[in-house]
């Protein structure tokens, strides 16, 4: 009888040793994909700041809205012309961060019209300074002061190379409704632009491409994210930024002028990932904080001092803005 305690004790003491080494693993692994999760996530996100921009090389086009109809939805396409957009979560919300950028692989700079454009029920056609660089299925952007910016796909060019027409049929896939005078520009941004809007959602930072309505997850776990512009107020050639703000809207009327969005160098991120796990009691005490703030959404979560997190931030230049002609 003595022995069969004793043998019990024992199994007692080692099911302890063993649920608790279970717990601490899981922790540890939990932790350990959590940091995964959240490096993956701000890598996509680094690596898209850093193509912002290419290919918007006029300074006074910056910022213009651009429109087109994906024909192979029927969905509308809608984005500004510019590398980089935050829109601010409401009250202690996730940010959302759109970035956009051309992959033409042999024109970066764009090339004005010789003439009014013409449109027809069928086709549009843009007559332009230099063809050269524009092919069929590359998508262009036309753009002109005042403006909204018009969305296309080339359908045809002259076989002549002496003709510097391009034409847009009512079936390609983006087509434009404006009409454009003489001297508006025509920006090649390549087969496969990019447009894509990082937001969080269900736990998860999403992204969605504007250019083609493709939704996908980049990692799960990740619960806040917030951004943050960076801008060279004063226009010096050192190209450093003098202040982070939520808007480069300087004057505070509520329109974004392109020298506004040019002054925009930087763009500042911070992000947070919840571990899987959740633990018996409070291990996270006190509000989330990074360079720009609070995360204000973790403490929103339902039990959220029951999870442990994992912050990561950066600041990414925008070396596209910094690289274009002056303006």
């Amino acid at each position: 009888m003595v022995g069969m305690t004793i043998g019990l004790l024992g199994l007692l003491v080692i099911a302890q040793v063993l649920s608790v080494s279970q717990d601490s693993n899981r922790t540890t692994s939990s932790g350990g994909t959590a940091q995964q999760n959240g490096a993956l996530a701000l890598l996509a996100i680094e690596r898209d700041i850093r193509q912002a921009g290419y290919g918007m090389n006029v300074s006074q086009n910056l910022g213009c809205q651009v429109t087109g109809v994906d024909n192979a939805t029927g969905r509308n396409v809608r984005f500004l012309f510019t590398p980089a957009v935050i829109t601010q979560g409401q009250d202690t919300a996730p940010d959302v961060i759109q970035l956009t950028y051309s992959n033409a692989s042999m024109v970066t700079s764009p090339s004005a019209l010789m003439k009014d454009s013409a449109a027809t029920s069928t086709n549009t056609v843009y007559t332009v300074t230099n063809r050269f660089g524009f092919n069929v299925n590359d998508v262009v952007v036309v753009a002109a002061p005042g403006l909204d910016c018009d969305l296309a796909q080339i359908t045809a060019t002259p076989a002549n190379p002496y003709q510097n027409d391009i034409h847009v049929a009512a079936t390609s896939r983006y087509r434009g409704i404006q009409v454009f005078s003489s001297g508006a520009q025509v920006y090649n941004v390549g087969r496969s632009p990019v447009s894509n809007r990082y937001s969080i959602v269900d736990g998860g930072l999403q992204v969605f491409s504007e250019l083609t309505g493709d939704v996908d997850l980049v990692a799960d776990g990740i619960v806040d994210l917030q951004a943050d512009y960076g801008l060279n107020l004063d226009g010096d050639t050192e190209n450093t930024v003098d202040e982070y703000r939520m808007s480069p809207d300087l004057d505070g009327n509520g329109v974004i002028s392109w020298d506004e969005w040019e002054k925009v160098i930087a763009i500042r991120v911070g992000l947070v990932s919840r571990s899987s796990k959740k633990e018996a009691s409070a291990v996270t005490t006190e509000p989330l904080t990074w360079a720009g703030g609070t995360f204000g959404n973790v403490s929103n979560l339902e039990d959220w001092q029951q999870y442990r997190y994992r912050v990561f931030e950066t600041t990414v230049v925008i070396r596209n803005i910094l690289w274009k002609p002056p303006s």
